[in-house]
This record gives C-alpha cells, sequence and structure tokens, in this order.
C-alpha cells in the first residue's frame, strides 16, 4: 500500500523576487509614514516643548521620585514661565542637586568653564502648576485590539526555543510589554494584553533575539544603540505583522517616529538589516512555498 507525504515545492525564482519587492515596499511605506508623522506640525510643536526640558540625572531623577512619586514632567519655575505656565502659590518645590560652574584659563590661556560643585534648587511637577495646555505627544503607540492570526503565536514561540530562550508570559514590572534577556535567555511578553498585540510584541522581541543579542551585537555598545536597536526590532514587527494581515500602523509608526526621534533618515539606514530579519521570521512563520503531496 502506498502512502503519501507533503512536500513543500520550492519556490520560483519570480515568485522570491516578487516577494523580496514586497517586503521592500512595506518598509518604504514605514519610511514615508513615519516621515508623515515627524514632520508634522504636532511632532514640531512636541519636539520644541520638550527641547526646553532639561534631562536629569539618575541621582536627580531618584530625588524627585522619593519626594514626589507621581510626578511626569519637571522644570524650574522660570522653565514653567516660558511655556506659559504658573506655579501656583503655596506649592513646595521638590529640592534636586545642580551644578555649580565657575572659569579659568588653562595653560594656553583659553577660558574654561568647570563644574565646582553642587547645590539645592526648587522644580515643580506639572501638576503643580495652572496655565496654557501642554502639547500632546503625536507619537504616541496605540495598543492593538483583536485576534491574532492562526498560528502566528506558535510559530514564534519555537523560533524562541530553537534559540535556546525561555518564552514566559508574565505581569509587566515597569510597563513595558515585553523584553528580551540575553543574559538569562528569556523573552518575556506581558500578561493582558491582546492576542493581537501579543504577537505583535512577540515579534518585535524575536527580532531582538536575531538581530541584537548574539555575542557580536553585545560586544558594539558604540555602534548598536537603544535607539537604532528599537527600530529595527519594531520595523521588523510591522512588517511582519502586515504580512499577516495583522494592521500595526497605529502602534508600530508612532513607536519607529519616537525611537529616530524625528529622523527618518536613521529608519532608511536600517532597511538591509529590517528586510533580512523579517524574511527569517517569515520563512518560519508563513512558509516559502505550497504543498504537494508525493507518493
Amino acid at each position: 500500500m502506498s502512502t503519501k507525504t507533503a512536500t513543500r515545492r520550492k519556490p520560483s525564482a519570480a515568485k522570491i523576487a516578487a516577494a523580496e519587492e514586497r517586503l521592500e515596499a512595506m518598509h518604504e511605506q514605514l519610511v514615508a509614514k513615519t516621515d508623515a508623522l515627524v514632520t508634522s506640525e504636532g511632532w514640531a510643536e512636541y519636539l520644541a516643548f520638550a527641547a526646553r526640558f532639561r534631562q536629569y540625572s539618575f541621582r536627580n531623577t531618584l530625588l524627585i521620585l522619593m519626594q514626589m512619586p507621581t510626578a511626569t514632567r519637571v522644570a524650574s519655575y522660570r522653565k514653567w514661565l516660558e511655556v506659559d505656565r504658573q506655579v501656583r502659590k503655596g506649592e513646595r518645590g521638590l529640592q534636586i542637586f545642580a551644578p555649580m560652574t565657575r572659569k579659568r584659563e588653562d595653560a594656553d590661556g583659553k577660558e574654561r568653564t568647570y563644574i565646582s560643585g553642587f547645590r539645592l534648587v526648587s522644580v515643580f511637577d506639572v501638576s503643580q502648576t495652572d496655565g496654557e495646555a501642554l502639547p500632546e505627544d503625536p507619537a504616541t503607540p496605540v495598543l492593538l485590539d483583536g485576534m491574532a492570526p492562526e498560528g502566528l503565536w506558535q510559530s514564534l514561540a519555537e523560533m524562541v526555543f530553537d534559540a535556546g530562550y525561555t518564552l514566559r508570559v508574565a505581569a509587566s514590572e515597569h510597563g513595558e510589554n515585553g523584553y528580551t534577556n540575553p543574559v538569562d535567555k528569556v523573552v518575556q511578553v506581558s500578561e493582558g494584553l491582546s492576542e493581537a498585540q501579543s504577537c505583535k510584541t512577540l515579534i518585535h522581541e524575536v527580532a531582538h533575539m536575531l538581530l541584537h543579542c548574539d555575542d557580536k551585537a553585545l560586544t558594539e555598545d558604540a555602534i548598536l544603540h537603544r535607539n537604532v536597536a528599537e527600530i529595527e526590532a519594531e520595523s521588523v514587527a510591522h512588517i511582519v505583522a502586515m504580512v499577516h494581515g495583522l494592521a500595526s500602523d497605529t502602534y508600530s509608526i508612532p513607536y519607529v517616529a519616537g525611537w529616530s526621534n524625528g529622523k527618518t533618515e536613521v529608519i532608511a539606514a536600517t532597511a538591509d538589516r529590517v528586510l533580512k530579519t523579517a524574511k527569517t521570521i517569515l520563512a518560519k512563520t508563513e512558509g516559502n512555498g505550497e504543498e504537494e503531496d508525493a507518493a
């Protein structure tokens, strides 16, 4: 008695070329849509606002959180006036350290500025102020809702296991949707997400696993900054999700825009790595050809 086994027909060169053109077109659309967002009036207004507020050191961040755990946007009294907001009478300032600077001439006779010490100064959270409404960040990702494509999660999970990683779904500790730990070899997706968002997040983390967790990537910190890594991982997630019929524009485009800091040339520069990784994932999750019966 004869038996039949399923074999996979090798895709034709034309089919491979068409698939690659499709992925390249998707990446170009991502760049174009992101560019449209980051050059919008709302984004420009938000960046101008954000530029007015200094970035606080780790020590000062801890001081702020100790004094007001609910603080979100913190600035000096003068900085709040610059954006037409007034600190309310009676509000108590949050104490942080500010550098004291002095000038002196070096051996070449050039005047240099140096830090001579630190002093305590007061800053205020936005909740302690009244005035003009602040611009909202137009690049806020919107979580995906609904069901995931059938079989996608399992295919991605197999990629995680095959790479020697453990996949787990657990509560988020810091509000993230997921993370990849190359040291402990763990990929985690936060519980409580929709099926669609969980799958999109897992694609993102698998992209990190493939692109950023090998020995070479881990030792080239100067080359692979976090913003580039996030742009690459989410660009891969966007393309793979689209191929599987999972619309992710409302999440991926704002996410990529945020990490690019308005520089779409950074997104375009990652195209080669993004497309190669997307094809690697799609080969495992979508298949490369049609099945046929063989005697």
